[in-house]
């Protein structure tokens, strides 16, 4: 039976985690900083992923065997308290790859991001291992955490799955200081008759992908044999690309009446340094990775 510990667990991700794992049998314990406001279907505890001692003592006493690890400080929070930012997401991820290789942990589920290319990378269509150079601290430390995924595994034998997440479109839970935040303001905008304000401009491509393929591509690579996976750091992976102006377009065919400027903040810088498209043939390849919402499905699965 799977035994699985959260982390993060009331994010984005995580919440999503939850409802998927509660159609199977197994144990899951949610762990975050802060307390659910809803009730969650599966045990829940207050947990810093700081605090290592805590962590550990959780494992043990659930008797824990795999970990999704969900903890982040996102792209532009990040940038506001680069310090904060390399200290939670470096420390935490350490934590937990130490705590399972003390305990055994047979998996470990840790999301990168696209955050990790940089303006080196051939933006336009980026591969599985292009030149990395990022400029955003969010982006530092998934290519660290990339490295000591490898790390682990070679050393230690710890078997860390991860995903290079594009941005994630839902509207279960509120925004969390990422680039592609927009998508889910300017939908929960139009869907509360409001006008909106863009912080990119209008034609910035970026790689995105609904929540419900964000949540079962993580599953189906977990699921996987190890001798199946040719990649040992982090797995590139898209549903589709889009910009703002795109968007608009899609939500108002849809019916709704919004108005929208576009004045471009600190996060163009960021999203200027993302890839247009992304490469993940690898992905289908290795592990039959195949997106189930295309744009327009998306947006209209958002919009509901």
């Amino acid at each position: 039976m799977d035994r699985i510990l959260i982390t993060g667990a009331l994010g984005q991700l995580g919440i999503e985690f939850i409802k998927c794992f509660e159609k199977s049998n197994s144990f899951v314990l949610a762990t975050d900083i802060k307390t659910p406001k809803e009730k969650l279907y599966c045990q829940f505890e207050n947990a810093n992923a700081l605090d290592k001692e805590r962590i550990d003592s959780l494992v043990k006493k659930h008797d824990i065997n795999i970990i999704y690890h969900l903890v982040a400080i996102l792209s532009a929070n990040g940038e506001k308290n680069p310090f904060n930012s390399w200290k939670l997401n470096m420390d935490s991820f350490q934590n937990i790859a130490e705590i399972s290789v003390k305990n055994k942990i047979k998996k470990v589920f840790w999301p990168s991001s696209i955050a990790v290319f940089g303006t080196e990378s051939k933006l336009d269509f980026v591969s599985q291992n292009p030149l990395m150079n990022p400029s955003t601290m969010y982006g530092i430390t998934k290519l660290a955490g990339e490295k000591l995924i490898e790390y682990y595994f070679n050393r230690f034998g710890l078997d860390i799955r991860s995903l290079r997440y594009p941005g994630i479109i839902s509207t279960e839970t509120v925004p969390g200081g990422g680039t592609t935040d927009y998508i889910i303001e300017m939908v929960n905008a139009a869907k509360k008759g409001e006008n909106y304000c863009c912080f990119l401009s209008e034609n910035t491509k970026l790689p995105m992908m609904y929540i419900d393929d964000a949540i079962e591509s993580a599953i189906n690579l977990m699921s996987v044999n190890r001798n199946n996976l040719s990649i040992s750091n982090s797995y590139n992976i898209t549903g589709f690309s889009i910009t703002p102006i795109q968007l608009l377009n899609e939500i108002l065919s849809n019916g709704f009446k919004i108005k929208v400027d576009f004045k471009p903040d600190f996060r163009q810088q960021i999203a200027d340094s993302w890839p247009k498209k992304i490469n993940d043939s690898i992905s289908t390849k290795d592990w039959g990775w195949k997106p189930k919402f295309g744009l327009k499905e998306s947006i209209e699965a958002a919009l509901k």
